[in-house]
């Protein structure tokens, strides 16, 4: 059981390097100022309220307009790339809320921009997450890899 918990982690701090690559990777973006590096749940006038419902990697996939590429099935959640015409984003969905909270804590670690909903987590760029929440619903998270 040790070992399994372990493992688990080792591919939750992976998968959330690879999801701070994949923002990084594809954003082009200068750096951020400091005050827009902190956490945040705040959205825009008019973003869906609530929690938003849980969806399948393929009913996320459906609401963006993509299609879904699936990658390694860890034990505890799935992933997955989506490319479209705006952009690149990572889809994620987890067998659980601990396996969900476990992964975005490891991944802030890395900066990067969270769009989170029940269950599931979609990483892009800020500019790509905040139009999306208006369609999934979801709390924005920005994180600061500088920060503890």
């Amino acid at each position: 059981m040790l070992h399994r918990r372990r493992r688990s982690k080792v591919v939750v701090t992976v998968a959330a390097g690879l999801a701070a690559s994949l923002v990084t990777g594809c954003s082009g973006d200068e750096p951020r100022p400091a005050s827009a590096r902190s956490s945040t749940s705040a959205g825009p006038v008019g973003a869906r309220s609530g929690p938003a419902p849980f969806m399948s990697i393929e009913q996320l996939a459906a609401t963006m307009g993509c299609t879904p590429s699936l990658r390694g099935r860890p034990a505890d959640y799935r992933q997955a790339v989506c490319v479209t015409a705006t952009g690149k984003y990572m889809l994620n969905t987890f067998d659980t809320d601990k396996g969900q909270q476990d992964w975005l804590r490891h991944s802030q670690m890395y900066g990067g921009a969270y769009l989170v909903g029940t269950r599931w987590i979609v990483v892009s760029t800020p500019q790509l997450l905040q139009p999306l929440r208006n369609r999934l619903g979801g709390r924005l998270h920005i994180a600061d890899s500088s920060s503890p």
